[in-house]
């Protein structure tokens, strides 16, 4: 594996993103240790902005380092996944309420394209790693809209601080049969809601969308274990 590295940016913010990458594509085997000094040497550079970019991901939570000071890639468990998706039914069921109140032309607009671009990768799905890979995208991207709908910083600041775990367990979300299809349909029903200005049944159809995706990943992350 070979690495590169960019004057042009602060060394620790490409490690991080590297690092980050690297996680989300597993080339870190969940639970697997991450050695400072050998990320520096394959990098070549100082252990200093490693150990930066080491810190930033221990608190977006992707990094965990135990009492003996070993950092290991975060590995996912049935207690975190609920309690993880249980932030997420509050906060963004409480952002699909005030996106149906707040969202503009324009937000709707990307809503609607986003959806026609999901049922596009879902009719075209032929290889099942492209397709995940796509509605992942998609996914995320659809509820970051709905977040900046909200016209609600605060409120966009705590969903965005669960962000790299919620990207995290979306991955394990696509896995099984006809998986991609039930998210879509999901998002046109709240879609439909938030264009309607149905901020009450928004609000509902949000938070049973996040329970279902909560149900499904135990089901995922039992079969793993």
């Amino acid at each position: 594996m070979t690495y590169s590295i960019k004057k042009s940016l602060s060394y620790h913010e490409q490690v991080y993103k590297s690092l980050k990458e690297m996680i989300f594509k597993e080339v870190f085997q969940p639970g697997e240790r991450i050695y400072e000094t050998k990320i520096a040497r394959e990098f070549e550079i100082s252990r200093s902005p490693v150990r930066e970019a080491i810190r930033a991901l221990e608190q977006e939570g992707l990094l965990v380092t135990d009492e003996k000071s070993r950092v290991t890639v975060y590995e996912p468990t049935l207690k975190d996944v609920e309690d993880i998706y249980e932030c997420r039914k509050a906060l963004e069921s409480l952002a699909a309420s005030l996106a149906a109140r707040h969202a503009r032309d324009e937000d709707i607009k990307k809503l609607s394209e986003n959806l026609k671009q999901s049922r596009e990768v879902i009719r075209n799905l032929k290889d099942n790693q492209k397709g995940s890979k796509e509605m992942l995208h998609l996914n995320t991207e659809f509820h970051q809209i709905i977040r900046r709908s909200t016209n609600n910083k605060r409120l966009q600041k705590q969903i965005n601080d669960l962000q790299s775990l919620t990207y995290f367990y979306r991955k394990l979300n696509m896995e099984g049969e006809q998986r991609c299809q039930r998210i879509v349909k999901e998002h046109e029903e709240i879609f439909e809601l938030i264009k309607n200005r149905d901020e009450e049944k928004a609000l509902l159809l949000m938070k049973e969308h996040i329970n279902n995706d909560l149900q499904h990943l135990k089901i995922v992350i039992t079969n793993h274990q």
